[in-house]
């Protein structure tokens, strides 16, 4: 079985892969950012509904994202603060160019 499947499977070339990619970019990123938009409206209408049907349930979720939140700032708080000052300062640059 694994003899016949490979010998109708074809050969991987990278710059075939690459062309592949290049040629198609535009349809690909409008099908990605078509279907990001879908997911995000569709995840804002499932909280929507359940803040009224399932507001325990729904105030539980909220708790649990914060302490995660909570815990990953804690975690990675000298990286967060050292890239918001990073941030800033590209701003503060981009303002005295302009």
């Amino acid at each position: 079985m694994l003899l016949l499947i490979s010998l109708y499977m074809q050969k991987y070339d990278p710059k075939k892969k690459r062309e592949y990619y290049l040629a198609n970019r535009e349809k690909r990123l409008a099908y990605q950012n078509k279907y990001y938009k879908e997911s995000k409206e569709r995840f804002r209408r499932r909280k929507e509904i359940n803040d009224v049907l399932e507001p325990e349930q729904e105030e539980a979720r909220k708790k649990k994202l914060s302490a995660y939140n909570r815990v990953y700032y804690v975690k990675n708080k000298s990286r967060i603060l050292s890239k918001r000052r990073e941030t800033a300062s590209q701003k503060d640059e981009k303002k005295t160019f302009l």
